[in-house]
């Protein structure tokens, strides 16, 4: 099923977040002590997983719903709601745990910024 997707943006999109969260947390990690770099850690990969599940969404929708409208439409309004939540619940315990949130919020921002602006070129 594989083969009915065009997964090559969003598999670059994957890679260019992963790839950028490892070279900012070592930035932080020589700018900052391990708890800040553990929290901007959490951060970025709070944007990482919602990037995962995206693209885990996009090959269940070719595989179950196929070319049928009406299932894909049910299928993205299902990515979108547990992208909310899984973001929600991630961000509630980061918050309880994390003790520098505001290196986790910046974390989150700048793998954000990457969805926004990493895949302009390949749309």
């Amino acid at each position: 099923m594989e083969s009915l997707v065009r997964a090559q943006p969003i598999n670059h999109l994957i890679k260019m977040q992963v790839v950028l969260l490892v070279i900012t947390s070592l930035i932080v990690f020589l700018v900052r002590d391990n708890a800040n770099t553990l929290s901007y850690l959490f951060g970025g990969m709070i944007a990482v997983s919602n990037t995962l599940l995206q693209r885990w969404h996009l090959s269940a929708s070719a595989k179950f719903a196929r070319a049928d409208a009406s299932k894909n439409l049910g299928r993205a309004y299902r990515c979108v709601a547990e992208r909310w939540v899984m973001t929600i619940v991630l961000f509630a315990i980061g918050f309880l745990v994390l003790v520098p949130v505001e290196m986790m919020l910046a974390g989150f921002i700048v793998m954000q910024a990457v969805v926004l602006f990493g895949n302009y070129s390949r749309a």
